[in-house]
């Protein structure tokens, strides 16, 4: 099973559909004052269907997915203007393996496009294996939301779990903590996508 959030971090949640947790998601953004922390393990994840810059990238045209991530990384400017008006941290922590999945090499371009806009990503190979984290969003200390993938090889969102439990915000906060500590900073951006692979 990979990236299944373990009995602990679930203990006290509430299940949600997706819908449920698109609207958690928005009560929870409302009351945060100091952070907001994303942690993304899957190394592919199946976008929405009609996601033109993933199908841009699967046909090979690189210069048309840039172009259409940085649309989308346009769209999202009100957000940016937002966390700095509210002086949010606003992070993402993403975990990766090697060699990068085709997913992965596609996202590189898109953290590149928004890494420029000022958003703040973290790279870590993680100190044991990535199948053993999970995803989940972390709103100061009173919520968290974690993503139910499901357990195929490819992450699709089917809802997600809710939790206030403060034994477990305080858990879900020491995994970026101890990846800061004892996982392996990476720099992918540092390598181009957009170069083909020997």
């Amino acid at each position: 099973m990979m990236h299944q959030p373990p009995a602990w971090a679930l203990d006290g949640s509430e299940w949600l559909t997706l819908e449920g947790f698109l609207e958690a998601f928005g009560e929870a953004w409302v009351r945060t004052e100091c952070r907001f922390l994303k942690l993304e393990c899957w190394q592919s994840y199946r976008e929405a269907d009609g996601v033109r810059s993933q199908e841009a990238f699967q046909t090979g045209d690189i210069a048309l997915t840039r172009r259409l991530l940085e649309e989308e990384a346009i769209e999202d400017q009100p957000l940016r203007d937002e966390v700095r008006s509210r002086n949010l941290g606003f992070t993402r922590v993403r975990l990766l393996t090697y060699p990068l999945s085709d997913y992965l090499r596609y996202e590189m371009i898109n953290f590149e496009v928004r890494s420029r806009l000022g958003e703040r990503i973290e790279f870590f190979l993680p100190p044991s294996p990535v199948q053993n984290y999970f995803d989940f969003l972390l709103f100061d200390s009173h919520t968290a939301l974690i993503h139910d993938y499901g357990s195929g090889p490819i992450g699709y969102q089917s809802g997600g779990w809710l939790t206030h439990a403060r034994k477990t915000l305080n858990s879900l906060a020491d995994i970026p903590a101890d990846l800061r500590a004892h996982g392996e900073r990476a720099w992918p951006l540092e390598d181009s996508p957009d170069r083909p692979r020997a």
